[in-house]
């Protein structure tokens, strides 16, 4: 488990510096977006992120509920990003989908990681504790963009939980350090 809780929280990490870029030089929320390779990158590696996550919630969720929530998030992240890489489907159809799933690893990674104790515990709280507040944040970025047509509120309310973005890989980074090899 070690390992693949190591390459997904690096793997992952990378994936969430990429996708940052791809919002700084794309800025794919104006009329005029420009091409990057930033993004396909970030989806490409966000396949290996949740490919390699898979096993390690086959191993660590000790309640069948949580190895269920973990695994079908997890496989649904991979199969949709294989779906948008590939070309089988479009970006605006698959987005949905891996938010939730994404979302929902973050929910599974939060509570099966309480009982491990240390920094794969404080971060499991922040995850809990950083999703309503994100989801808020996001809501309120999205009402005030669709309101007022400021189109880029919603992604100031985003920032809120890119922080997560990068808090999910970490957690996955610190318990493959912490675990026994």
């Amino acid at each position: 488990m070690r390992w693949f809780a190591i390459v997904s929280g690096v793997v992952g990490l990378v994936a969430d510096v990429l996708l940052v870029l791809f919002y700084v030089v794309a800025q794919p929320w104006t009329d005029t977006p420009r091409d990057t390779w930033l993004g396909f990158a970030n989806d490409c590696l966000v396949i290996v992120q949740y490919a390699a996550l898979i096993p390690v919630v086959l191993l660590l969720s000790s309640r069948r509920v949580w190895t269920v929530v973990g695994t079908v998030a997890a496989v649904t992240v991979v199969v949709f990003q294989l779906l948008l890489v590939t070309g089988a489907l479009p970006f605006e159809t698959q987005v949905g989908f891996v938010s939730a799933a994404s979302i929902a690893s973050m929910i599974w990674a939060g509570f099966v990681g309480l009982p491990l104790g240390g920094r794969v515990r404080t971060l499991s709280r922040v995850l809990l504790i950083g999703l309503p507040v994100a989801l808020a944040a996001f809501l309120l970025g999205t009402l005030v963009t669709m309101v007022t047509d400021v189109s880029w509120a919603w992604v100031a309310g985003g920032a809120v939980g890119a922080a997560l973005w990068f808090v999910f890989p970490a957690w996955a980074l610190v318990l493959g350090v912490r675990s026994a090899p």
